[in-house]
C-alpha cells in the first residue's frame, strides 16, 4: 500500500479555480484500479491551505496516475495557482491494517 499526504497553499484571488480542478481530478482518480482513497481537505482556519489524502494498492497504481489526462490538467492549474511550494509526506498504515482497506 502506498499513502501519501500532499499540502498546498493556494493564491487567495485563484482558490475556487484550484477547487474546481481539484475535485474534478479527484472525482477521476477515485475511478481508477488500484485507488483506494483520494480526500481533499480544505483547512478551516486558513482557506488557502488543502490537504490531499492518497491512498493506492502500491507506488505502481500511484505511477499510472500520474500519467492520466486528469491529473497532468490538473498539475498545470495547480502550478499557476500555488502560492508557495507544497509539501508530502509518505505513511504506513497502523489501523486500519491493510487487509480492512477496501477498494
Amino acid at each position: 500500500m502506498y499513502i501519501f499526504q500532499v499540502h498546498h497553499y493556494i493564491k487567495p484571488d485563484q482558490i475556487e479555480t484550484y477547487k474546481i480542478a481539484t475535485l474534478e481530478n479527484a472525482r477521476m482518480t477515485i475511478l481508477e484500479p488500484g485507488v483506494i482513497r483520494f480526500d481533499v481537505f480544505q483547512d478551516s482556519m486558513n482557506s488557502s491551505h488543502f490537504s490531499l489524502l492518497e491512498v493506492y494498492c502500491d507506488t505502481a497504481a500511484r505511477d499510472v496516475h500520474l500519467e492520466t489526462a486528469h491529473f497532468k490538467m490538473w498539475k498545470d492549474v495547480y502550478l499557476q495557482t500555488q502560492e508557495r511550494s507544497g509539501n508530502g509526506d509518505e505513511f504506513n498504515s497502523l489501523f486500519p491494517d491493510e487487509n480492512l482497506w477496501v477498494k
